[in-house]
């Protein structure tokens, strides 16, 4: 007898919102209007995120942002938190989307060989294992040039035969423990310029903590504060800069779409919209 498969089907009714000409969309109508339209195009958008925020957290404030981009035929490269994986990133994002868009545009850059036998998977593992040793000039450079290629054939795969532009979804944290500050300082700033060259947007995951984080700030188009507290999620706009506002999934439309609903030191002060905001969430 077959087993029958308790996965629910991927929800079939995002509809991403239009990019403007020199914008991409967030997926979020509130985060749009707070960023004038959304995100601008070659642009780093820098994310401080504090110890407490959870993967749900993530999930919520991310999701939309991920599937705006793949849902208009544009891909994704990932470098994923330490504290998530290749496959269960793609479990949870597959719940609003299919598994052939997800596999066909989305490549996540793996450092420490987990899942690298994916499809959707570029295993950097060489590099970082030589990054950590004292091995020669040359054994160094093969890896790096090894990686390279494969990062190459990643590329093409996030721009689709159209060659469009895409997102870097970016967890600076790993890279900085991989090869450590001074090294992961000058990829991060490299990487910086050239998605700003090709238009790319870069949205950047900042823990607290981190080396480069004053480099990062420095060069930052959009910056955010992302914490947890008795409401659920809240964000905070530094630059452009806006107050705190409780993020929650939409009532009407369900998850993944999510609203924003303005803090009690908002324009509005809605201390209703926020204790029903929490009510949602069993807060």
């Amino acid at each position: 007898m077959a087993r029958r498969s308790t996965r629910s089907p991927p929800q079939r009714d995002w509809v991403p919102i239009a990019d403007p000409e020199d914008r991409y969309s967030s997926g979020i109508p509130d985060f749009d209007q707070l960023l004038g339209g959304g995100f601008l195009r070659g642009s780093l958008a820098l994310f401080h995120l504090d110890a407490n925020i959870t993967p749900d957290d993530r999930d919520l404030i991310f999701s939309p942002i991920l599937l705006s981009f793949l849902h208009q035929s544009r891909g994704v490269i990932a470098v994923l938190p330490a504290s998530d994986s290749p496959h269960g990133f793609r479990e949870r994002l597959t719940r609003f989307t299919t598994r052939r868009r997800f596999d066909a545009r989305v490549r996540i850059c793996d450092y420490v060989g987990e899942d690298d036998e994916a499809p959707y998977v570029v295993s950097l593992r060489d590099s970082a294992r030589m990054a950590g040793k004292d091995g020669t000039a040359a054994a160094k450079k093969a890896a790096r040039t090894k990686d390279m290629g494969k990062m190459v054939v990643a590329e093409r795969a996030a721009q689709g035969k159209w060659k469009r532009t895409y997102l870097e979804f970016n967890a600076f944290e790993m890279i900085e423990m991989i090869c450590g500050v001074e090294t992961a300082t000058r990829m991060f700033l490299h990487g910086i310029k050239r998605a700003r060259q090709v238009n790319n947007l870069l949205l950047g995951l900042m823990r607290p903590g981190l080396g480069c984080g004053d480099s990062l700030s420095a060069m930052a188009d959009t910056q955010f504060e992302l914490r947890h507290d008795q409401l659920g999620l809240v964000i905070r706009g530094v630059q452009p800069a806006f107050p705190d506002h409780v993020v929650t999934v939409d009532r009407a439309r369900g998850a993944p779409h999510v609203a924003f609903v303005p803090g009690p030191d908002g324009p509005l002060s809605p201390l209703p919209a926020i204790a029903a905001a929490r009510a949602r969430r069993g807060g």
